[in-house]
């Protein structure tokens, strides 16, 4: 059976994703190139490719043909690019590429440099892949049926999908008795609870310091810095246009986030005068229940007057004489009750001195 397929690619180089994220994509993904889908990724993929190589050749004019399980890719140099030594690392890295991809149904790959100036061929290397037929491809698994439907747009099904497993899986006899069962532990027995449960997070706590242990940080900062030079390499402008609303976005989110959990401020000179109740500034609310007490006793304080002290201890006093040392018109008046007594000296219904005695 004889295929053949066809296609040059224009698109802008701004718009194609990291090599190493579309080879992290496809790690499960087996590349028939006679299904569509898989072509225009295919087509994506090594275009991508080709783009770090911007200084060599013009990705966006890249040809593709597939005839007779041989794969055809032209490339086309800038400038009249004639660099022997970066053409010939140009095609190493390329072998390398392709042979890592999982291609189907391809044999050989034929690959042309091109100057269309001169309309010449620059370069013409052959080299055979590890051939897959189509028939090894495995059956769609459920997960790439879910993503397919996803790209198609089927969200609302996807969604009714995802409804009906949640109540599938609430309404399972066995998760319900599972369920009861946890329950009866967590009420008889709290401490086996307490422990399992401290068990499971312990579990959870190991199991992610052992990813972060073994998560490749200097490979993925390296695919980053190295994503964001080739962003920068396309088009300079346009990056640092994006990286300064990116950082403008980022810090008024910060400003906001700070203004939010920060305490309000008040500013003191705009509050007027009587900016406060004075409703509780009276002895009564500063002191305790009404009675004779220590604690009244305490409360009570210079200045006060005669009726204020009285509300204070609940009762009228009983006058006892004239206190010479603060003046002709200072009179002492006492308390008792039980065995605590008060005598208290107001001159002209003021109060201007105290004595407390328990005759225990």
């Amino acid at each position: 059976m004889t295929s053949q397929r066809t296609s040059i690619v224009h698109c802008a180089a701004d718009s194609y994703r990291p090599v190493y994220a579309r080879l992290e994509d496809m790690k499960n993904v087996k590349l028939n190139l006679e299904d569509r889908v898989s072509w225009q990724k295919f087509q994506h993929v090594l275009t991508s490719f080709a783009s770090d190589y911007i200084d060599l050749i013009a990705p966006e004019q890249t040809l593709f043909k597939l005839e007779q399980q041989t794969l055809l890719i032209s490339f086309v140099l800038i400038n009249n690019h004639r660099d022997r030594t970066k053409a010939n690392i140009f095609t190493q890295n390329l072998e390398t590429f392709l042979a890592r991809l999982p291609i189907i149904g391809v044999r050989r790959v034929a690959l042309e440099l091109l100057d269309l100036n001169n309309d010449e061929v620059i370069l013409n290397t052959e080299f055979d892949l590890n051939y897959v037929p189509a028939s090894a491809i495995a059956p769609i698994s459920r997960s790439e049926k879910v993503t397919s439907a996803l790209v198609r747009g089927n969200f609302k099904k996807i969604a009714n999908k995802l409804v009906n497993r949640a109540k599938a899986w609430i309404t399972n006899p066995e998760v319900q008795q599972n369920f009861q069962k946890t329950s009866q532990i967590v009420v008889r027995n709290p401490k086996t609870a307490l422990a399992l449960t401290g068990e499971f997070t312990k579990a959870k706590f190991i199991a992610a310091v052992n990813w972060v242990d073994t998560f490749p940080w200097e490979e993925w900062v390296e695919n980053r810095v190295a994503q964001q030079k080739r962003r920068h390499d396309r088009n300079l402008f346009k990056a640092i246009v994006e990286d300064l609303v990116a950082f403008a976005l980022i810090a008024f989110l910060f400003v906001v986030s700070v203004d939010m959990l920060s305490v309000p401020s008040v500013n003191l000179a705009l509050l007027p005068t009587q900016h406060y109740d004075q409703a509780l500034d009276t002895p009564t609310s500063r002191c305790g229940w009404s009675g004779l007490n220590k604690k009244n006793y305490i409360c009570l304080s210079r200045g006060m007057s005669y009726r204020q002290v009285v509300n204070v201890l609940g009762t009228e006093g009983v006058p006892l004489g004239l206190d010479k040392r603060f003046g002709d018109k200072a009179v002492i008046v006492s308390w008792q009750k039980g065995e605590e007594a008060m005598n208290i000296t107001f001159r002209e219904d003021f109060l201007v001195a105290k004595a407390y005695r328990n005759l225990s």
